[in-house]
């Protein structure tokens, strides 16, 4: 488990032949501005790391949680345009960071997945306002939930300018 969350989109380095590859070279920039932030939560790392890929690719920053931990300190001290986890963290489930999403960020899009079929789960998480995904997940099916995000809304104004 990391200690920290992964940030930032996976970076490109060119490969000695010449060409092009993905890389994470542990490098952790914040999430570039230009570009919408996705919190994407799962205790699975092959399944972290793959969605994170992907997410940068398709020009998303994206902050890699392992724990719930991570997560909610993440929610809580930045702005995040969408919430992406997995239905089981430990002695936690995702819909505990959906509902804190939900009151912290409202305008933040909310995906949760898990490998089980759970029709109350999924009848919690419609209700929260979340889409329910079943893993393996269709990268094509969660591109249409992310489409048209753009960057999250800033929090900070200039004086005198309204909320």
């Amino acid at each position: 488990m990391r200690d920290e969350p992964r940030r930032g989109p996976v970076t490109r380095r060119a490969s000695v032949r010449g060409g092009r590859r993905e890389t994470d070279d542990g490098v952790t920039p914040e999430p570039s501005s230009d570009r919408p932030t996705l919190l994407l939560v799962d205790d699975d790392a092959a399944t972290l790391d793959g969605l994170s890929v992907w997410l940068a690719n398709e020009g998303f920053s994206v902050v890699a949680c392992s724990t719930f931990a991570q997560a909610r300190a993440q929610i809580t001290s930045r702005p995040i345009a969408a919430l992406i986890t997995d239905i089981r963290l430990e002695e936690f489930n995702g819909l505990h960071l959906v509902q804190l999403a939900r009151s912290l960020q409202p305008h933040a899009r909310l995906v949760v997945f898990s490998g089980f079929a759970d029709p109350v789960l999924e009848a919690e998480a419609e209700m929260a306002g979340a889409t329910w995904l079943l893993k393996p997940i269709r990268l094509e099916q969660l591109g249409e939930h992310l489409a048209g995000l753009s960057p999250e809304p800033r929090s900070e104004t200039k004086a005198g300018e309204p909320r």
